[in-house]
């Protein structure tokens, strides 16, 4: 049997199916709740025969898994029988049940339907004290009044026969009697107790109601960025630590060693890298200006020598002529012998220095050739020797993050806490080597809270980022916080959706992980013809909904729909005076008319 209890849905199975008089077990199941709400839900339940007025078993149902409840009970007559189950706490309202009990023969209906081949087990015991009381009877007659007259003697043993055939016959066909001590009275004219509460109008500022837990601020997991052995690990859970507080060394002496070594590569790469800016920026440029200033001073040389061989040139054309009119006067006796062999040493003079000079210039055009080839080379070695000035600064960073990064390392063998927290679980003891990454500890930041409720999505759209928050924890402790995110989608399962606040928890008044009751301050809605009650009030399913009233002392029943139902309060439409006190416990076992009286709590 399944009643919707709000957005979730209520079933109820029953051991045996169909019931039958005599002991029953009920197992009670919710879908559709959030498991949060449920774990924190008491079900209780009650019986009764409402064609005869009568009360049956009722007591709390014992939780058995996340959703389940069971119970057992005694139906004692074949009869139309209600159940109602009643749920508070992370979910409330009363889930109605109706089914008919057979007898244990299988026969269905009334009360003739109770079993009647078993007997009765006190028929012997009835027939035992009747035959003491004949037996007293006939002693007075016999022996104190001596009435021995057969007369006399035949009528006690007729009756004695009489009561034990009476006897036999009662234990055999007769119907057992009624167990009662699981019924309670008949109610008879006497008012049924209820509690009662007035309808609201729905044309105010909206309270949403809902189920919500408690969660940590944050949550941290703190790792180890080095590897060693864990040392002066001293927290366990439940400790609070402040932030910046050491927590944990690490043993890790390679690390430092790395570090050194790091250390000492990036001195000598920036060494490298310096003196490779020094040839870069300095030799080569150098180089280049003194290739092109020997080349500049050699095609000067060239020049002047270029010149002397002119000269020379002009010296050899000279003696050319002259010799040939030398030649012609020392034949005519012009000039001596010792005159004409001067001049010809002159001219073979000239000609050796004019040779001299050609060879100078050919020489000098090769220093040229050399010259400019230097110049072009030490031209070009000027961005190579800057490509590797480059590559050395680049080796000698690299060199330098290096070591920064094992310096760092070496300097992780602290490890302090991030934040003011609770330790909330110790994962790793004391003298473990341990890996860089590892955890070791959980941390919650619990002086902040996030207390998250689970909203219907029909309350969503009068819910807002700001809107002012209380959380009643059960000690009745209530705080205030302001709504900082709403889920943008709704869960499938539950049509609800996950709305968070953050609260100050500087008392530490509050435990995460905990059940509170959530209120929000909505937005001012109005919910066209909408009234609100209790969802505890709610009888059956939200479109065929009943709702119990108090009319000058006596229930009166009216249908209603509810339009939504967050577990606390319930919208609803029908022919429901906005005047009107509706009944909130009680309600599952009236019927129309019943006299009722309104019992303070």
């Amino acid at each position: 049997m399944v009643v919707q209890l709000g957005a979730a849905q209520a079933t109820l199975s029953l051991s045996p199916d169909p019931p039958a008089t005599g002991p029953v077990h009920g197992v009670v199941t919710i879908d559709g709740a959030a498991p949060d709400a449920v774990a924190h839900t008491d079900v209780r339940f009650g019986s009764s025969m409402p064609t005869m007025s009568m009360n049956g078993p009722s007591g709390s149902a014992r939780r058995t898994g996340p959703s389940r409840w069971e119970f057992d009970a005694s139906l004692g007559m074949a009869t139309s029988w209600t159940i109602a189950v009643r749920f508070s706490g992370g979910v409330n309202g009363t889930a109605v049940y109706r089914f008919a009990v057979s007898g244990q023969d299988g026969g269905a209906g009334g009360v003739s339907g109770m079993s009647s081949s078993a007997g009765n087990p006190d028929a012997w015991k009835y027939a035992a004290i009747a035959l003491a009381v004949i037996l007293v009877l006939a002693v007075l007659i016999v022996v104190v009044l001596r009435d021995r007259r057969p007369l006399t003697i035949g009528i006690v043993l007729g009756a004695t026969l009489v009561v034990i055939a009476l006897a036999i016959v009662q234990a055999r066909y007769a119907a057992p009697a009624m167990d009662m001590t699981t019924m309670s009275s008949v109610q008879g004219s006497a008012p049924t107790p209820v509690t009662l509460a007035a309808v609201r109008t729905t044309q105010t500022d909206a309270e949403v109601h809902a189920p919500g837990t408690i969660a940590p601020y944050l949550t941290q997991d703190i790792v180890t960025r080095a590897a060693g052995i864990l040392r002066d690990f001293n927290v366990y859970a439940g400790d609070r630590i402040s932030a910046g507080q050491v927590i944990a060394t690490l043993d890790a002496p390679d690390a430092h060693t790395r570090a050194a070594a790091s250390a000492a590569d990036a001195q000598a790469q920036a060494a490298t890298a310096q003196a490779a800016e020094i040839e870069a920026h300095h030799h080569a440029p150098n180089a280049v200006i003194i290739a092109r200033t020997t080349t500049a001073a050699v095609q000067n040389d060239i020049i002047v020598a270029q010149a002397e061989r002119a000269a020379k040139a002009e010296q050899v054309r000279y003696w050319q002529n002259e010799i040939p009119r030398e030649k012609s006067l020392l034949d005519q006796g012009a000039v001596s012998l010792q005159e004409y062999q001067d001049e010809s040493a002159q001219y073979a003079a000239a000609q050796a220095a004019y040779v001299s000079s050609g060879e100078k210039v050919a020489a000098l055009q090769q220093q040229l050739t050399a010259s400019r080839t230097r110049a072009l080379d030490a031209v070009a070695g000027v961005p190579q020797m800057e490509a590797q000035a480059a590559a050395a600064q680049a080796q000698a960073r690299r060199a330098q993050a290096n070591a920064a990064t094992d310096a760092t390392l070496a300097g992780y063998t602290t490890i302090t806490s991030p934040d003011d927290a609770v330790v909330v679980k110790r994962l790793v003891d004391p003298g473990v080597y341990v890996q860089a990454g590892t955890i070791i500890a959980r941390l919650a930041v619990v002086d902040r809270l996030r207390v998250q409720a689970n909203v219907a999505q029909q309350d969503l759209a009068s819910v807002a980022v700001g809107a002012p928050v209380d959380a009643t924890p059960r000690d009745g402790t209530v705080v205030h916080g302001r709504v900082s995110s709403i889920a943008p989608v709704a869960d499938p399962a539950t049509h609800t959706a996950a709305v968070e606040a953050v609260v100050n928890n500087d008392r530490r008044t509050l435990v995460p992980g905990g059940f509170v009751q959530v209120v929000i301050h909505a937005r001012r809605t109005r919910t066209a013809g909408g009234l609100q009650v209790p969802s505890a009030s709610v009888v059956g399913s939200a479109s065929a909904a009943t709702l119990w009233t108090d009319v000058n002392g006596t229930a009166h029943r009216v249908a209603v729909r509810v339009l939504s139902n967050d577990g606390t309060n319930a919208t609803v439409t029908g022919d429901l005076d906005h005047r009107a006190h509706v009944v909130v416990d009680g309600a599952a076992t009236l019927e129309e008319g019943q006299s009722i009286t309104e019992v303070r709590k």
